[in-house]
C-alpha cells in the first residue's frame, strides 16, 4: 500500500523515524528501514540510500530495496545519476533515465553497466543529496514507479527523508569514529607526518655533512671509512623515515594522487621493472606473466605505485637466490596480482601478525636487511580502501605469495 506522499512530511511515521535516528547506534537497520519507507511510499521498484566514502571519492550503497543483491560502488562524479546528485548536491527528477538528461545538466550522463548486469531497464528516477552543515553524506535515489511515472512533486517527500537521512548519518558517524579510534588514528598519522619531517631535515643534513667531509679528507682513507659508514647509516635512516612518511599519508585516509579507472598492466609492468636492475645484481631471474586482455581497476594511482614498490622491493630484498614472480590474471569479477619469490620465507607463528604497523618477522629482524615494518600495513589499507583485499601464503626458507584482490570495473 502506498504511503500519501502529500502527507509524508508531517507523517506520524517520519517523527517515529526521526526519534529512532536520534537515539539508534546501528545505523544499517536504520538506513534499511528508512529505505523501505522511500520505496513504500514512492511506490517504486526500487530505492537506494548510498552513503559518501570520502577516501575513495565513491558512493556505496549502504541500504538498497528492490533487485539489486550485492553492493553498488558509483565514483562520485557525472558519469552515473547519483554521482552527480552527490556532486551536485541537488535534487532532480528524470522521466527518462536512457532519453535526453540536458534539461538537468547538459553534462549529465547515464551510466547503463548495472542495467546490463541486473538485466534491469531505468526509466523515471528521483535523486536526492543527504546534505547536513554544509556536508554531503549521501544520496537517497528511487528507480521506476510501479504505476505511472514520478513527478517534481516527488522530490518534496524524498528530500524530507534524506535530510533526516543526513542527520543521522553525520551523528553516527561521529560515534563511529570515536567508538573506533579513528579520529585517533588521523590524529596519530598527523603527528607522524610532523615528526618524520622534523627527522628527515636533520639527517639529510647529516647525510650531507659527512660527504662533504669526505671530499675534504679524501686522502685518509680510515676517516672516508668511518664517513662511508656514516653515510650508509644515514640512507638507512632517510629510507626508514620516507617509509613512515608514506604510512602516515595512508593512516590519514587522504588520497595520495589521481584516483581514477586505469588498465593494471602497464603500471604494474612499469613498477616492476624499475626492480630488474637490482635483481640481476643479486643473479635474480625477475619474471612478469601480464595477460593480453584488459584489466581496468579504480585505484588511486600514486597508492597503487607504492602498493607495487612495496611487494616487490621486499621479495627481492629478502631472496638471495632463486626468482621473482610477478602473475596477473583474471578471477571472474576481480583482479589478482601474485607476487611470489623463493626468499627467506615467513616463520608460521609470524604470519598472522604481517600487516599489523612495525611488525617485522623474527628472521627478517635477524637479517641484515633494514625496514620498518610499516610497508604491508599500508598495502593493506590501501587494497581494502578500494574494496579488495591482500593474502598470503609463506613457508621459511622457501618462499612466499602475496596475493592482492582488486575489484575490475
Amino acid at each position: 500500500m502506498r504511503l500519501d506522499t502529500s502527507d509524508l512530511i508531517i507523517s506520524p511515521k517520519l517523527f517515529e523515524l526521526y526519534d529512532q535516528m536520534i537515539g539508534e547506534v546501528e545505523i544499517g537497520p536504520l538506513l534499511q528501514q528508512s529505505a523501505a519507507m522511500v520505496q513504500q511510499a514512492l511506490d517504486a521498484e526500487r530505492a537506494t540510500i548510498y552513503l559518501v566514502l570520502p577516501e575513495t571519492q565513491e558512493l556505496e550503497s549502504a541500504a538498497v530495496i528492490g533487485n539489486v543483491s550485492r553492493t553498488i560502488r558509483v565514483p562520485i562524479r557525472e558519469d552515473s545519476l547519483a554521482g552527480y546528485c552527490a556532486v551536485s548536491e541537488r535534487s532532480f527528477f528524470i522521466p527518462d533515465a536512457y532519453g535526453d538528461l540536458t534539461s538537468v545538466d547538459p553534462k549529465l550522463r547515464f551510466d547503463r553497466s548495472w542495467d546490463e548486469i541486473n538485466q534491469f531497464r531505468t526509466r523515471d528516477v528521483l535523486c536526492a543529496p543527504a546534505a547536513y552543515q554544509g556536508r554531503i553524506h549521501g544520496v537517497v535515489q528511487v528507480i521506476n514507479r510501479r504505476g505511472g511515472c514520478f513527478s517534481e512533486d516527488d522530490l518534496r517527500p524524498l528530500e524530507s527523508i534524506s535530510q533526516l537521512i543526513a542527520y543521522s548519518l553525520y551523528h553516527a558517524r561521529l560515534y563511529q569514529e570515536l567508538a573506533s579510534m579513528k579520529a585517533l588514528k588521523k590524529e596519530k598519522a598527523k603527528f607522524m607526518r610532523v615528526l618524520v619531517h622534523e627527522l628527515k631535515s636533520p639527517a639529510a643534513g647529516a647525510k650531507m655533512l659527512a660527504s662533504s667531509l669526505q671530499f675534504v679528507n679524501k686522502d685518509n682513507s680510515a676517516v672516508c671509512k668511518a664517513l662511508d659508514k656514516i653515510e650508509g647509516r644515514m640512507d638507512s635512516l632517510l629510507g626508514m623515515v620516507e617509509d613512515i612518511l608514506q604510512h602516515s599519508r595512508i593512516g590519514a585516509c587522504d588520497p595520495m594522487g589521481e584516483i581514477s579507472t586505469f588498465d593494471l598492466r602497464q603500471p604494474l609492468t612499469e613498477g616492476a621493472e624499475t626492480y630488474r636492475e637490482q635483481a640481476e645484481a643479486k643473479g635474480l631471474e625477475l619474471r612478469l606473466d601480464i595477460p593480453e586482455e584488459s584489466l581496468p581497476i579504480r585505484f588511486d594511482q600514486k597508492g597503487l605505485e607504492l602498493v607495487i614498490s612495496n611487494l616487490v622491493s621486499n621479495a627481492v630484498k629478502y631472496t638471495e637466490k632463486g626468482s621473482v614472480s610477478l602473475l596477473l590474471r583474471r578471477d571472474e569479477k576481480e583482479v589478482l596480482l601474485e607476487v611470489s619469490d623463493t626468499g627467506i620465507g615467513i616463520p608460521e607463528k609470524d604470519i598472522p601478525k604481517m600487516c599489523q604497523e612495525f611488525f617485522r618477522a623474527t628472521n627478517a629482524k635477524s637479517s641484515d636487511v633494514k625496514g620498518t615494518g610499516v610497508g604491508l600495513a599500508g598495502v593493506k589499507d590501501l587494497v581494502e580502501r578500494f574494496g579488495g583485499g591482500l593474502e598470503l601464503t609463506s613457508q621459511e626458507n622457501i618462499g612466499s605469495t602475496f596475493t592482492v584482490r582488486l575489484p575490475l570495473v
